[in-house]
């Protein structure tokens, strides 16, 4: 009787014991079973991971390959009414056009917008949780792992049963496309047993030991040897932490390219669609004034908010730009870039012309494009029309301008990668940056002079009070566990719990220290008005970097408001690591459509880097405008200190 209780509890042993008994395979469960379904949002969040676990190779979770193998083309798998706008999408993937793993992209492919949008769709519009686990699942395996991000991150973010899980930054799921040739070779060649425990010589445990190891589960059966927890460190700093090199605002930048062209291709449909009707006749648009209207107007209003939006954020970058010149002697159009490479092992390329030549290609787009706003704007007959004629022209042509200033400047054959070319790489090539700067210059040059006055009582400055302003540059660790070796993932359920160690490529950032500002206004009357804040450099009212905007009511007299600006003492987002670690994922609080918080104050200078804080108070705008009529603005001298 003995002997056999020893048989069974080795028995046990070696089968992992009732404890451990696996359940259903998340493919082989009911969709409509709601106990089936994995409706934790521990379980949810652990999917979007196992996803984007090492997603430039293949996946070989077999669960998850088993739920993408076949293309789901049922109707009632999807919103109602999407098989409409899905269905170019799904001939398309039978027809091979979809780019596949494994070859070369380009943000800059004339097909590419469809692919974007057709994948967004494929994800974003699907019925409930299992049929987007079909779906990412099917993208994963057959489309490009690029693509697939790209287009997986924006559908995580607006369906609502995935918003409020967490990603790992784009930066750490594709850290080929961020980090330099060096930091990535170094990184392969780091074997993921340097990242594991080992484990103690000792003699083979006896029947005794076993059995009390099941009596006292907190006992451990083996023992470790201990391992240094610091992370292996990849070392990537620089002299000077330069805003184009920084990996989080480079991420930010892609979503913000992607968001434009599915807004983009969104409209282009639209467009094609829809028509003004008179009586029972349809008319075409008279003019690009007529045409913008009645996109205002139409349902899909996704078009309309983006292409402010991309401007803002332009005028945000190149104003921090010429700040970061001004506070280190640099010229950052001048920089020298250090190579990158692809997901495909292909170095990116650059340019074989010399910078006078680079800048009079430049000039001859501005210059084609300058035309064009001209003939667009040329019959319109209320001038505050003409800002918003030309924001719209120009995100339009954002993608085509790229394309024949890529094709213009970049000399190689088909198949090798420029830095024009992929999104994420951009802020980098200063000839992307000089473009950037031009594209700011001409939009605001169609700035309609002067705001209106308003007619509302109009509130007065009495007061105002900057706490030290102070720049710093921050060691910032990036998780590189996406490059590591694919031995990672040879079980069906990867073993990344099991690492005690962390790679990281290791950089500095700018940062900003805690400030507040105190701002007492008088008001001879009760009124509702909007405050922004805004750095600028001295002299000089744009470009400018938005600080901080508000909407409050004034009581009638005296008026203190006092606004507080924390320091960012970690990343934006969790690690990968990190989130395979956490049992309960919380949330990201709320997602910021402005650069990363990090780089809210621009870099200062060690004797103090002089600006102007300029104070403007309008009458609330509607819904995605930051101005209305003007009520009052006044600026104040402020410098930024930098350790």
């Amino acid at each position: 009787m003995l002997r056999l209780t020893l048989v069974w509890l080795c028995f046990l042993d070696l089968g992992g014991g009732w404890s451990r008994s696996r359940s259903l395979p998340l493919w082989n469960r009911d969709p409509e079973d709601p106990i089936g379904r994995p409706a934790e949002q521990a379980e949810r969040q652990r999917f979007l991971l196992d996803l984007l676990l090492q997603v430039h190779k293949p996946l070989l979770h077999q669960e998850l390959t088993a739920m993408g193998s076949r293309l789901n083309e049922e109707p009632s798998d999807y919103q109602e009414g999407a098989m409409r706008s899905l269905r170019e999408f799904l001939d398309s993937v039978h027809e091979n056009k979809v780019p596949r793993p494994f070859g070369i992209y380009s943000q800059l492919d004339k097909a590419m917008p469809e692919h974007l949008l057709g994948v967004y769709r494929f994800l974003v519009l699907a019925r409930d949780w299992y049929s987007f686990q079909r779906n990412a699942c099917y993208a994963r395996i057959h489309f490009h792992p690029i693509l697939f991000v790209n287009a997986f991150q924006l559908a995580v973010d607006e369906r609502e049963d995935t918003k409020d899980l967490r990603l790992p930054a784009m930066y750490e799921v594709l850290p080929q496309l961020y980090f330099e040739e060096e930091v990535i070779l170094a990184a392969q060649e780091v074997s993921w047993q340097q990242l594991v425990p080992t484990r103690a010589a000792s003699p083979k445990s006896t029947w005794l030991e076993v059995l009390r190891g099941y009596l006292s589960p907190r006992r451990p059966l083996d023992k470790e040897e201990p391992l240094n927890a610091d992370a292996v460190v990849i070392d990537d700093e620089r002299k000077v932490a330069h805003l184009s090199f920084d990996v989080q605002l480079s991420s930010y930048w892609n979503n913000m390219i992607n968001r434009l062209t599915i807004s983009i291709e969104e409209w282009k449909e639209s467009e094609r669609d829809m028509r003004f009707v008179d009586g029972d006749r349809q008319m075409a648009f008279r003019g690009p004034t007529d045409e913008l209207k009645f996109q205002n107007q139409s349902p899909n209003r996704l078009y309309s908010r983006f292409p402010q939006l991309f401007f803002d954020v332009i005028e945000q970058f190149v104003t921090a730009l010429m700040m970061e010149d001004v506070a280190t002697g640099q010229i950052s159009m001048e920089l020298i870039d250090p190579p990158l490479i692809t997901t495909g092992g292909v170095p990116f390329t650059g340019t074989s012309m010399d910078t006078e030549a680079v800048r009079g290609v430049l000039s001859q787009t501005i210059d084609h494009l300058q035309a064009q706003i001209n003939d667009a704007v040329s019959n319109v007959t209320q001038p505050s029309d003409i800002p918003f004629i030309v924001q719209h022209l120009v995100a339009s042509q954002y993608l085509n301008i790229c394309r024949d200033l890529s094709l213009a400047i970049n000399d190689h054959g088909p198949g090798r990668p420029s830095m024009l070319d992929l999104a994420t790489a951009n802020l980098r090539d200063p000839i992307y940056r000089s473009l950037l700067l031009r594209l700011n210059r001409l939009v605001f040059s169609y700035e309609v002079g002067a705001l209106p006055v308003s007619q509302l009582p109009k509130p007065s400055l009495e007061s105002i009070f900057v706490s030290q302003l102070r720049s710093f540059e921050q060691i910032i660790d990036t998780d590189l566990i996406n490059v590591m070796d694919q031995q990672l993932l040879q079980t069906h359920r990867n073993n990344l719990r099991l690492l005690r160690r962390r790679l990281v490529a290791r950089q500095r950032r700018l940062n900003h220290g805690t400030f507040h500002i105190t701002v007492e206004l008088s008001a001879p009357a009760e009124v509702s008005v909007q405050t922004d804040l805004y750095l600028a450099l001295r002299n000089q009212s744009r470009p400018r970097l938005h600080l901080d905007g508000f909407v409050s009511t004034l009581r009638k007299g005296i008026n203190v408001f006092q606004r507080h600006f924390p320091s960012c003492t970690r990343g934006s987002r969790p690690t990968m690591s990190q989130l395979y670690g956490t049992n309960s994922p919380a949330t990201d609080g709320t997602r910021s459509r402005g650069l990363p918080p990090h780089l809210l104050v621009p870099r200062g200078a060690e004797e103090g880097l002089k600006l102007q804080l300029i104070i403007e108070l309008t009458e609330p705008g509607l819904e995605n405008e930051w101005s209305g009529a003007i009520l009052h603005t006044e600026s104040t001298d402020v410098l930024i200190f930098h350790h």
